[in-house]
């Protein structure tokens, strides 16, 4: 569906603000994914430093409500664009789970695992649609939107970390929105990889490994180097699902 700049306008205006209950949900997950990611962070060894603690804890919270925020934002603004409202839903199921899981290990496993999103339709915005109502394949490229944008902040983290290299801040923002970026897309209900799944096998495949394999050569290596292992990890990846799922 094609759109004026006048038109998507009008709609950011009217619909792009979150909702009251919304800002809370994205309070509640941002404080306690802001909690995991800055578990081992409390001091060094077994020492704790509760000013730095602290200190540490305030700054993450701070990345894991940007990195959020991005997320829900992509997701609103392109399902604006082509006739959807956006709304974040918590899993507290999986915040719960995560929570548990970082202090069993004492912070080696940490998870972002936020919620997903529920897109209604906009009957008069989708007036003249060929598929009027909501279809899986729009739903699953909204959903990418998500995990996408925080692959986006990695990269722009990792060229800042280049005129920064010991900056703890860019690693720590670099950290979080790669793990924002993979944990999101797995197929696990309402996680927003579930949406993508449903909306074509391989394009979930396809975009899961292609952000996978980025995320970990960002984050180990260079931009250039995730990039170039991104795509050819899509099509090694696409093209073995072809061979041994869909032949």
């Amino acid at each position: 569906m094609v759109i004026t700049w006048f038109e998507l306008g009008d709609r950011l205006q009217r619909y792009f603000a979150f909702a009251k209950k919304e800002k809370r949900d994205i309070l509640i997950a941002t404080l306690i994914i802001g909690f995991i990611f800055s578990f081992r962070d409390w001091g060094t060894g077994d020492s704790v430093d509760i000013v730095t603690g602290v200190t540490n804890l305030i700054i993450t919270i701070i990345i894991v409500a940007i990195a959020l925020v991005i997320h829900e934002s992509a997701h609103r603004f392109f399902a604006l664009s082509i006739g959807y409202k956006s709304e974040f839903k918590p899993w507290y199921g999986g915040l719960i789970v995560s929570l548990i899981l970082v202090i069993v290990s004492n912070g080696r496993v940490q998870l972002a695992l936020p919620g997903g999103m529920v897109n209604a339709v906009m009957a008069r915005h989708r007036l003249g649609e060929f598929r009027y109502g909501l279809n899986y394949w729009e739903n699953g490229i909204i959903a990418l939107y998500g995990p996408l944008f925080n692959l986006l902040l990695a990269f722009i983290a990792k060229v800042f970390l280049y005129f920064a290299p010991q900056s703890w801040i860019l690693d720590k923002f670099l950290f979080v929105n790669i793990l924002f970026a993979i944990c999101t897309m797995l197929p696990i209900p309402p996680l927003d990889g579930i949406s993508v799944f449903f909306a074509s096998r391989v394009l979930y495949v396809l975009s899961f490994i292609g952000i996978l394999v980025s995320s970990v050569l960002i984050y180990f290596a260079g931009i250039w180097l995730a990039l170039a292992g991104g795509i050819l990890a899509i099509i090694i990846g696409t093209t073995m699902y072809y061979l041994k799922v869909e032949a």
